[in-house]
């Protein structure tokens, strides 16, 4: 008698295949919902700066997919610093530049930085709520 040269398949290998196939479900389910989800429009407005008194504030933004928390320091009505305490997004960091044009020009009408909207966006209007507690 001849004995069978396969050796015998165990249920690793099925475990593993099953694995994957979960994995991969998950995958496509998470890229499904990353593609249908919109992030809600921020309302933006400008801050008259000389308006607000002197001080470090904290402001905070959220649009259901990016959020920032900034700190605003204002001295003798202009924006003195601003630090990115959080900013929790996928793929806008780019987007944190923005506080360099913020500063730079005084204002919270700058333009967003290009490929980064929503977190440009709520970065700024971080800044606002954060400029609105010393007004």
């Amino acid at each position: 008698m001849r004995e069978s040269s396969k050796a015998p398949r165990g249920i690793f290998p099925k475990l593993l295949a099953g694995a994957g196939i979960a994995f991969a479900v998950l995958l496509c389910m998470i890229f499904l919902v990353m593609l249908t989800q919109k992030p809600e429009k921020l309302e933006i407005s400008n801050i008259d700066i000389s308006s607000v008194s002197d001080g470090t504030y904290v402001g905070r933004a959220d649009n259901g997919m990016v959020r920032a928390a900034v700190s605003v320091e204002v001295s003798d009505g202009e924006i003195i610093s601003i630090t990115l305490l959080e900013h929790d997004t996928l793929l806008g960091r780019p987007g944190e530049k923005i506080i360099d044009d913020i500063v730079k020009q005084q204002s919270l009408e700058v333009d967003a930085v290009s490929s980064a909207t929503y977190s440009s966006d709520t970065i700024r209007k971080a800044v606002e709520n954060a400029l609105k507690k010393g007004e």
